[in-house]
């Protein structure tokens, strides 16, 4: 979508720059391998093949955390979440599972769902807003739902509380089980002003991820009831999941969430205020008020276009305002907005200043 040669200078920009509106503050990898050698010395000896005191720990930690009984690590959410289905369709006997036509299983694994684990899907609702209990009760007999908390590709939208209990209760009664894609569900408990636990508790099984909003390197979990974890670790092992070790992955997720996790209330009233100083510019976002903090920008430019205005600016300003475009739809480029720890690094006077400065001088067609 980026010229390749644009695409090199803007992230070498990206990494040189002094301050940035989104994500972390960037680690060197020096600084990662640091931050896990840190964390490496509360343990004796590394994990091997997935047992051993190091991962066993941080899988009770996280299964604590959401208020499950059981919790494996795995390098890959697409591989947890995959075997999670396919697990609840095993025992309801037969292979029909229901998400959202923007889920990440849709559109970004080439179909894994069904060539690797056999599974049929059926599309929920309207690809533009989050599915809700009438099209669950529209879609016929499912083995499981995934549902994602927040909705990445639709800005980072959330279903009312009260819809989830109205789902939890349909579930019941149709004996379907529901699995959370909460990739990013560290963001959502300022808005539900509940706990990861308490939202976990409305779903049968849930992944996370620990590179995203964590920071970490790679790795995820998935968590639920003993059996479904036991049988889970059958199935990455056919997966070819079950690495030698996996103690690298699982030091930078706790480095990672120590750094970060408590920051994730304060990331959302910043996207709250960012959104806000886009729309007194005059600029709509997706959606109007973030309930995490992510949100969507669309602009009437071309990527390369935006980019090349992006570098221009940033140069002269030594401070990035812009993440890259991640789609160009209809004529706009579209931007997701992710705050985290790094939009402290300067007052809100300052990046109001440079935002005004640098979004109205875009050549917006």
């Amino acid at each position: 979508m980026i010229s390749p040669a644009l695409k090199t200078r803007y992230l070498d920009l990206l990494n040189r720059c002094q301050y940035r509106l989104t994500g972390h503050p960037t680690l060197s990898m020096a600084e990662q391998l640091a931050d896990i050698s840190r964390w490496a010395e509360h343990y004796d000896r590394q994990d091997l093949y997935g047992t051993g005191e190091l991962i066993e720990s941080f899988q009770r930690d996280i299964a604590q955390l959401l208020g499950t009984p059981a919790a494996v690590f795995l390098v890959s959410g697409t591989m947890a979440q995959n075997i999670a289905l396919r697990c609840w369709a095993d025992r309801a006997g037969h292979r029909r599972v229901g998400f959202h036509a923007t889920s990440h299983l849709q559109l970004h694994e080439k179909g894994a769902y069904q060539s690797l684990y056999g599974l049929e899907a059926t599309l929920l609702g309207s690809p533009e807003r989050v599915p809700g209990l009438a099209d669950l009760e529209a879609a016929g007999d499912l083995a499981a739902v995934l549902l994602e908390l927040p909705m990445r590709e639709i800005g980072g939208q959330l279903p009312e509380w009260e819809e989830l209990l109205a789902i939890r209760e349909w579930a019941n009664a149709t004996d379907t089980r529901l699995h959370m894609d909460g990739a990013r569900l560290w963001q959502c408990t300022p808005y539900y002003g509940r706990s990861m636990a308490e939202i976990a508790g409305l779903f049968d099984s849930v992944y996370v991820s620990f590179y995203k909003d964590m920071g970490g390197i790679a790795g995820s979990v998935l968590a639920g009831p003993e059996d479904l974890v036991d049988e889970a670790k059958t199935w990455i092992a056919r997966a070819g999941g079950n690495l030698y070790a996996h103690f690298p992955y699982v030091l930078a997720a706790r480095a990672g969430m120590e750094r970060n996790l408590a920051a994730m209330p304060g990331a959302v009233q910043s996207a709250r205020w960012l959104a806000n100083v886009f729309r007194t510019l005059g600029f709509a976002t997706t959606p109007e008020a973030p309930p995490t903090n992510l949100f969507h920008l669309r602009l009437a430019l071309d990527p390369d276009t935006l980019v090349q205005h992006a570098i221009d600016w940033s140069e002269a300003h030594d401070a990035f305002l812009m993440p890259a475009p991640r789609a160009f739809v209809d004529g706009h480029s579209v931007m997701e907005f992710s705050l985290g720890r790094a939009v402290q690094a300067q007052g809100r006077d300052q990046w109001e200043r440079w935002i005004s400065d640098f979004y109205t001088s875009l050549p917006v067609n």
